[in-house]
């Protein structure tokens, strides 16, 4: 399987050559708007603006040895201050070759382990 490549300006390239669990899809949209509800429990929505494309990687089944070296690889690279987590956007190259400017888009990352001592992790990104 093809691997995914993330870089940045003055960076060193973050490779993962493990599978994702789901391809790149460019229909993942989401609303550009948050919601709440009033004291008198009334739903209310503040839109900002055109809908957002975002990639969501998910890479599933992986060892434990291979989500450590994955996970500590991803949080390394998106701690360097050219990236700083959020702030900056970096190119996703994905499993087909083709570029993605993008940005860390929560400040969550989905971790979970699952059966047979399995681990699984998915980020979300904002396609610019």
């Amino acid at each position: 399987m093809a691997s995914i490549v993330f870089s940045a300006s003055g960076m060193s390239d973050l490779t993962l050559e493990r599978g994702r669990a789901v391809p790149y899809s460019p229909e993942n949209i989401e609303a550009n708007q948050d919601n709440y509800l009033t004291e008198s429990n009334n739903p209310k929505v503040i839109d900002y603006g055109n809908d957002l494309e975002m990639i969501s990687l998910s890479f599933q089944h992986l060892s434990k040895d291979n989500y450590d070296g994955a996970i500590n690889g991803l949080k390394t690279w998106f701690e360097n201050a050219n990236i700083n987590w959020m702030e900056n956007s970096f190119t996703l190259t994905d499993e087909n070759g083709a570029s993605h400017t993008v940005r860390l888009w929560s400040k969550r990352w989905r971790m979970i382990r699952g059966r047979g001592g399995r681990y699984s992790v998915t980020l979300p990104l904002l396609k610019e």
